[in-house]
């Protein structure tokens, strides 16, 4: 049976280097680092929905990178 890869493990292998970029909010170098969000949206019937993405944040802040 084969091994079941995590989040972590897919974005490291993507990752061919550290991605350094200055942050605009601390003026810093900082690293730009993959995340997965979840956000629970309730439905009608009182119960909730989850929707899940992955987007890519400077590591000091942990606001979104648009880049």
């Amino acid at each position: 049976m084969a091994k079941v890869q995590s989040f972590a493990d897919k974005a490291n292998k993507k990752k061919q280097g550290d991605l350094i970029v200055m942050c605009p909010d601390t003026n810093k170098e900082t690293k730009i680092v993959n995340v997965r969000l979840v956000d629970a949206i309730p439905n009608g019937k009182g119960s909730f929905k989850f929707l899940d993405k992955n987007s890519r944040v400077y590591e000091s802040t942990y606001k979104p990178y648009k880049g």
